[in-house]
């Protein structure tokens, strides 16, 4: 009884993992994420319903459109998946109102995560959306004022950095789309996690410059989703327990 209900849950991941993908892939686009149905981005032919199915439809018909052939990014059963497995998560460590609260930041992100790696760009409307739910949700259930401290911490120091960065090299190091993803994180996280993020954020951006140099050679001005890697550490940071906060009883 409990397989088959844990089996709902994850299914209901994939459904919205579904749905993220067309929001990542329409939204930078400028397309309603309603009209038209799902099409296939090659060839243009609508999918029905019955070829839609996450993860089952890209399995059966081999990663290819049933139309033009045309490969499917592997993206879809990814963020379907990593949707199901984060759905599983929250309801098994997080109560309700949590639970909700923590899937729809964290799919908000990942879409975030994609938009900003493929394109470079944070769409406002998602930031809005996910400032507008934590707000909500830390006035009704958080000590507001720890989250405030967050906010104030991240945006400060983060900006400190992309002061003497410009100074130093007199170029933009980071986009405003990552100031304003900061704003948002710091709220959300905290003061303590929001340091953590930001660090973790830049280890994993060095890393990810390291691998860039090694296969294409080292580039002077190559570009990095720094949004990207803020969207991955600040969902980890927020499934880690911390005890030694020191905000914690603000």
């Amino acid at each position: 009884m409990f397989i088959l209900f844990y089996l709902l849950i994850f299914c209901l991941g994939l459904i919205i993992g579904s749905f993220l993908n067309v929001i990542i892939y329409r939204l930078p686009k400028n397309i309603s994420i309603i009209n038209p149905r799902s099409f296939c981005p090659k060839c243009k032919q609508t999918i029905p319903f019955y070829r839609n199915i996450p993860v089952l439809t890209f399995l059966i018909q081999k990663g290819r459109c049933n139309q033009c052939k045309a490969n499917i990014s592997i993206q879809y059963p990814v963020i379907e998946i990593l949707m199901g497995f984060i759905f599983l998560f929250s309801y098994y460590n997080f109560f309700i109102i949590e639970s909700l609260y923590f899937i729809m930041i964290s799919s908000l992100l990942i879409c975030i995560i994609i938009i900003d790696y493929k394109y470079f760009i944070i769409p406002f409307s998602l930031s809005l959306i996910s400032l507008i739910c934590i707000i909500i949700y830390i006035i009704n259930f958080t000590y507001p004022m720890y989250h405030v401290y967050g906010l104030l911490i991240g945006v400060g120091y983060l900006s400190f950095i992309f002061i003497i960065t410009f100074i130093i090299t007199k170029k933009q190091p980071l986009g405003f789309g990552d100031l304003q993803l900061i704003t948002i994180l710091g709220l959300w996280l905290g003061p303590l996690k929001i340091l953590l993020t930001i660090f973790s954020a830049a280890v994993l951006g060095i890393i990810y410059w390291i691998i860039l140099s090694l296969i294409y050679g080292y580039k002077k001005d190559i570009k990095l989703p720094f949004g990207s890697f803020l969207g991955i550490t600040s969902i980890i940071m927020y499934t880690i327990q911390i005890n030694w906060d020191l905000f914690s009883n603000i």
